[in-house]
């Protein structure tokens, strides 16, 4: 489950916390769709929380691109833009290349396993409207697992939030023609970066991540 909050189960909560998520999940499952005010009196009734620690939970939804806060205008949901949406592929293209680089010389035989398991799911269970949610939820697991196999904290930050972004964008992409992928797309990825070759990994990864693009600038262009 997307969450950047990490918590094992049964740690307590703060009050922030606790609102952080609430907003978090209703923003990336549409609830909130771009451009939706967030009222702080609304968004603390919401999550069952006082006004203040919705307003830490926004300004931390702010720092992560999800949300846009202004005087005299309250806080709303960030409506991606032609020139947002390149430059956060632009990051997630260099984040996860070079995570494809490094993996390709030091990923271990346990970490290779665990992906490529998440790999066969998603090549193998059809995308509809019943498992958009789970799907959107292992591709964020694959995608973070990946970064996270490089023992690298901030690789992991970064693409948390180029990731955040890309989910938000989804909503604009929901009418555009579905691509066919072939079969084995996510387990080639992997195929790819255990090779040993590092530009195969990161060639392999580009493709992957760049193939994700014209739905949202078409999507955005109509």
């Amino acid at each position: 489950m997307i969450e950047t909050t990490h918590l094992p189960e049964g740690t307590f909560q703060t009050a922030p916390d606790i609102a952080y998520n609430i907003i978090l999940h209703k923003i990336l499952d549409g609830e909130y769709p771009p451009g939706a005010k967030l009222s702080r009196r609304k968004m603390a009734e919401a999550t069952h929380v006082s006004v203040i620690p919705v307003i830490e939970a926004l300004k931390r939804l702010e720092e992560v691109g999800l949300v846009v806060s202004k005087p005299q205008w309250g806080s709303r949901v960030t409506v991606p833009t032609r020139e947002k949406v390149l430059h956060t592929f632009q990051l997630r293209e260099a984040v996860e290349c070079q995570v494809a680089r490094i993996l390709s010389q030091q990923i271990t035989q346990e970490q290779t396993a665990q992906m490529m398991s998440i790999a066969t799911e998603l090549d193998i269970v059809p995308y509809d409207d019943t498992s958009a949610v789970d799907s959107r939820n292992r591709h964020w697991e694959f995608h973070n697992g990946l970064a996270a196999c490089t023992g690298n904290d901030l690789l992991v930050k970064t693409l948390d939030r180029a990731n955040l972004f890309w989910i938000l964008c989804q909503a604009l992409s929901t009418t555009a023609p579905r691509k066919q992928y072939p079969r084995y797309w996510h387990r080639k990825l992997i195929d790819d970066i255990i090779s040993g070759d590092a530009e195969r990994a990161e060639r392999s990864m580009r493709e992957h991540v760049l193939d994700a693009l014209p739905p949202l600038l078409e999507a955005l262009d109509n």
